[in-house]
């Protein structure tokens, strides 16, 4: 998730290049309370019970202060996140910059390598390790070159206050969109979950968009 404009085109990006269709991954090691798929017309998010959640694009033009995404459950918008320059996401239990705030997802880099700090309001923060891929060998790294390489499983660990707290794994296909699952702590909420899921997707998008046997004009 970065500028308006990126974010919009990543969006129709992933539908008409990789594809709206659920991939398939491997089946984790443990259960998992929270998994998600891209479309072109945004995240949907699978919860525990039923429940079924999708993030979207607020639209192409929107008035200042308004955020950059929505997340919506039955039909209702139930969260607002704004990105800023520096890749962070802020989410809101609103889509007013005075609604409560529901957390930060702050995304940084080792050696071309993301991770994450999820910081759920009035909760310990959770820091992922990097995506390893999970046949081994390799991890999500910007340093990728081939469409090839990029295609997998990648799993990272979930930590905090120093000991493991769950895991979030992302799967790119050919075969369908990027497809997300994790077992997270109960202190990050389903709008928080989402914006993490989205800030790897975005990650995946920028990895493609500078792959060398990809031709430009489909990027």
């Amino acid at each position: 998730m970065r500028a308006a404009s990126q974010a919009q085109r990543r969006m129709i990006l992933i539908g008409a290049i990789i594809g709206c269709g659920i991939a398939t991954a491997a089946p984790p090691a443990f259960a998992a309370n929270f998994s998600a798929r891209e479309t072109s017309r945004g995240l949907h998010v699978d919860r525990a019970g039923g429940a079924m959640g999708k993030l979207s694009s607020n639209g192409w033009f929107r008035r200042p202060g308004e955020p950059m995404f929505v997340y919506r459950e039955g039909g209702k918008t139930v969260a607002g996140v704004w990105v800023g320059s520096s890749d962070a996401a802020m989410v809101r239990s609103g889509t007013t910059e005075s609604s409560p705030l529901v957390g930060r997802i702050v995304p940084a880099w080792k050696n071309g390598q993301l991770w994450l700090t999820i910081e759920p309001a009035g909760g310990a923060a959770v820091q992922t390790t990097v995506f390893q891929r999970a046949s081994g060998g390799g991890a999500l790294d910007r340093h990728t070159s081939t469409w090839e390489a990029l295609q997998g499983s990648y799993r990272a660990t979930l930590q905090a206050g120093g000991k493991d707290a769950g895991w979030l794994s992302v799967d790119v296909s050919a075969e369908g969109g990027a497809r997300f699952s994790g077992d997270l702590p109960a202190s990050i909420p389903p709008a928080l979950a989402a914006a993490a899921a989205a800030s790897i997707e975005d990650e995946v998008n920028y990895i493609y968009g500078n792959l060398s046997d990809v031709n430009p004009l489909m990027r």
